[in-house]
């Protein structure tokens, strides 16, 4: 099987014999990047062939975090991580272990579509624009670690369009370009000859790719790039499924991303302004006041009541006339010691009240002065036609 696989081009051949007794030729288009995936975008070749380019490494694989430091390690042995994955969103003490481990003198290999904003911020890296496209061919470049010369790779199909927009000029060197020459692959230097390879086109790492005409030289060059005497490799699957699958959160995946971020705290802001403004349009409602009783016309009242029970008719009379003309006095401004025709056209001109009943009116309080007895429809009907003279007109 070892013989086989050295041969890419037999087995991409074969791969397509098995596919031609098919009636309908489709291609599986999904993007798993997963080791165990034979489809055209997994990276069971990529995975399978580590033994080739590390012959004397003990080759692992891990699903949970990687223990970077065992406390058996006698030798002082390099070893290697490499992580390959649709998205690589680590947390920041997570980062910090992978950032120690390579300053220690490891090797750290990690190629995702997705890098969160805590790795490009503690790496000191900015990316470019992110487009996935397919086309007739697409070609990146990569620098050959023996040569020293650039050597390009093309295939047909998908293609991460991710890039470095800047970085740290100091530490990083560019170790590969994607088709419009902008940095896509570089190496991170620290101490002790430790290094983090960043790679922004895992599609590059697919059986897809790999297995198209010579492009199985681009895998042995990127990864030639770590030291030969690399003593273990572990190809970690602990950043593709192992804690998101049991914790993932969605709320962390916003957070986790600058723009997400950004977004969801000015639409807390907003909910949290909009609850305050509704809130003061919709206060509790004001109680309704009652208005001041007029206590005096209260008194009147009751003083009336009093008189009519006691069958003082003459008495209640002139006391209702008595508050009547007083009434004409303070609004009208009218002189009420005599009580004629005069009178009551000037009346009815400054009330708008008929002529004819002002003087019926007149007449009444006549009769209510002159009688010495009244009955009780007589000072009924004195009282129904002062309260009719007072309704608006």
């Amino acid at each position: 099987m070892k013989n086989i696989l050295r041969y890419p081009a037999l087995i991409y051949c074969l791969l397509c014999l098995g596919c031609s007794g098919s009636k309908q030729k489709t291609l599986d288009r999904r993007i798993s990047l997963w080791r165990m995936d034979r489809i055209p975008y997994g990276t069971k070749y990529a995975h399978d062939n580590l033994s080739f380019i590390f012959p004397h490494a003990d080759i692992r694989t891990s699903s949970g975090f990687p223990v970077l430091y065992p406390s058996e390690n006698p030798d002082d042995t390099i070893r290697a991580l490499i992580v390959i994955c649709p998205l690589f969103i680590p947390e920041p003490e997570e980062m910090n272990s992978i950032i120690r481990f390579a300053a220690s003198g490891n090797q750290v290999f990690i190629s995702a579509r997705y890098f969160g904003d805590t790795v490009m911020d503690m790496l000191h890296l900015v990316r470019g624009e992110n487009l996935y496209r397919e086309g007739d061919s697409t070609e990146v470049s990569l620098l050959d670690p023996v040569h020293r010369e650039w050597a390009k790779f093309d295939y047909p199909g998908y293609s991460h369009d991710d890039y470095f927009e800047s970085m740290d000029t100091a530490h990083s060197r560019v170790l590969g370009r994607d088709i419009k020459g902008n940095p896509d692959f570089i190496r991170i230097s620290y101490a002790h000859g430790g290094a983090i390879f960043i790679h922004l086109n895992p599609l590059l790492f697919s059986n897809f790719f790999l297995l198209h005409d010579g492009n199985k030289s681009y895998y042995d060059r990127a990864l030639s790039w770590l030291p030969v005497k690399t003593g273990v490799v572990e190809w970690s699957d602990y950043f593709r499924y192992g804690r998101r699958a049991d914790h993932f959160s969605a709320l962390r995946f916003i957070l986790g991303n600058r723009s997400l971020r950004w977004a969801f705290w000015l639409t807390i802001l907003l909910f949290v302004l909009m609850f305050l403004v509704e809130s003061k349009r919709k206060q509790r409602p004001v109680a309704e006041i009652p208005a001041l009783r007029n206590a005096s016309v209260d008194f009147v009242k009751t003083v009336g009541r009093l008189y009519f029970q006691q069958k003082n008719n003459q008495n209640l009379a002139v006391k209702m006339v008595t508050a009547f003309l007083e009434n004409i006095r303070s609004n009208y401004n009218l002189p009420t010691s005599v009580l004629n025709e005069e009178f009551a056209h000037k009346l009815a001109f400054r009330t708008g009240r008929p002529f004819h009943e002002i003087m019926e009116l007149i007449r009444l309080i006549h009769d209510s002065r002159l009688k010495p007895d009244l009955s009780d429809k007589e000072i009924m009907d004195l009282h129904q036609q002062m309260n009719h003279f007072n309704k608006p007109a």
